[in-house]
């Protein structure tokens, strides 16, 4: 797909009020707003948003499913598969979801939350000992990538991680410090890994330094 930036935007919602035993073994079905509780004037101003956004080009397109209690009220794309040649997006394309993958883990995390797994103030190092440690960069020097730290005054905690003020830093589209240090140290955004394992790579970011969330850092998580 060629594309200009953003790439693409891939919009899901699923509402249920019923529990998660029910419609387990049936199909979801497309039908009416109403049937399902919403209303068809709203969800249309949604549809035109999306059109909006293609002929504005802020997206090549987007695919939108709103269901509740077992049936599909909302199911529509608009845009490109690819721009130059206009072909239509489909609504059962294959997507690169990436940060979205935020949103599915925070809601297995909460899952296990509820189920008494864990507390939301439980370190992080409780999980993954390479963070029981931890340090906060003080000084980076851009020249070679040094840098001086301090202690931390409080663990991070699965509370940060989903609250994102954890002081982790990202890596390649992230600050300069963080971009670099995480380079030095192969702590790559998660894309094309093919000489790496997850448990390595989050053994050796919990040694590394976290960067203090304020608005002027550029630090993030």
């Amino acid at each position: 797909m060629k594309s200009f930036f953003p790439i693409l935007i891939v919009l899901l919602f699923i509402a249920s009020c019923q529990k998660p035993t029910e419609h387990k073994s049936k199909a979801l079905a497309e039908a009416t707003p109403e049937s399902g509780g919403f209303s068809s004037a709203r969800l249309a101003r949604l549809d035109s948003a999306m059109q909006d956004w293609v002929k504005k080009k802020w997206i090549n397109g987007s695919v939108a499913l709103i269901a509740r209690n077992g049936k599909i009220v909302f199911y529509k794309s608009a845009g490109y598969n690819d721009v130059d040649v206009k072909e239509a997006l489909a609504k059962d394309g294959i997507f690169r979801i990436a940060s979205q993958t935020k949103a599915i883990t925070s809601v297995a995390v909460m899952m296990l939350w509820e189920e008494g797994k864990f507390s939301l103030n439980d370190p992080i190092s409780k999980f993954i000992p390479a963070f029981a440690n931890q340090t906060v960069l003080d000084k980076f020097n851009p020249k070679d990538t040094t840098y001086t730290t301090i202690p931390v005054k409080r663990p991070s905690t699965i509370r940060d991680l989903l609250s994102h003020t954890s002081g982790i830093g990202y890596a390649t589209i992230g600050s300069t410090e963080a971009t670099a240090i995480y380079a030095k140290n192969k702590i790559t955004a998660g894309l094309d890994v093919m000489d790496d394992k997850l448990p390595a790579a989050m053994t050796r970011l919990g040694t590394l330094p976290l960067c203090i969330i304020l608005v002027s850092s550029g630090c993030m998580d």
